[in-house]
């Protein structure tokens, strides 16, 4: 999409699937990196590979959830229209390991005019489901979204 919805073009039947993508090792020991999520859950293959509880290497629940959010910015459902994030709510379920491939799936589940006539708030219910068939992440996402009403400066639009 080249640009998002607006916050009128939300309604109850809307709803969007992101294209996938794959989590891969280097995902994984970039953001284990990044954050200091230093612990053999994440960092030692041996150790993972040795425990019953554990099916190959891990990822980090919060970085499939960016990945996630990330396949929504990436298809523009916001784009030029969203304001600002003001809220998730994950719930993980089950997880998620190198190689996985994971897709997005967005539904409206609420949405409300703000006290400002050019923006709205509008909530949507995401599925993080892998190539596997299991959600792996359902969280809601509350957005600021202008409306039609919404006009933009001249210096806002270059």
């Amino acid at each position: 999409m080249d640009e998002g919805l607006y916050f009128e073009e939300y309604n109850e039947d809307w709803s969007y699937e992101t294209k996938p993508r794959t989590i891969t090792d280097e995902h994984i020991r970039t953001f284990v990196d990044l954050h200091g999520f230093h612990t053999p859950t994440f960092t030692d293959l041996s150790y993972v590979q040795g425990s019953k509880d554990y099916g190959g290497r891990l990822s980090p629940g919060l970085l499939v959830l960016c990945m996630a959010e990330g396949l929504v910015l990436e298809a523009g459902l916001t784009r030029r229209r969203g304001i600002f994030l003001m809220e998730l709510t994950p719930q993980f379920k089950k997880p998620v390991y190198a190689g996985d491939s994971i897709v997005n799936r967005v539904r409206m589940h609420s949405k409300r005019l703000s006290s400002k006539p050019d923006r709205g708030i509008v909530v949507t219910a995401h599925e993080v489901v892998t190539n596997k068939g299991e959600v792996a992440i359902t969280y809601h996402s509350t957005r600021m979204i202008r409306t039609r009403e919404f006009v933009e400066s001249a210096t806002q639009a270059a």
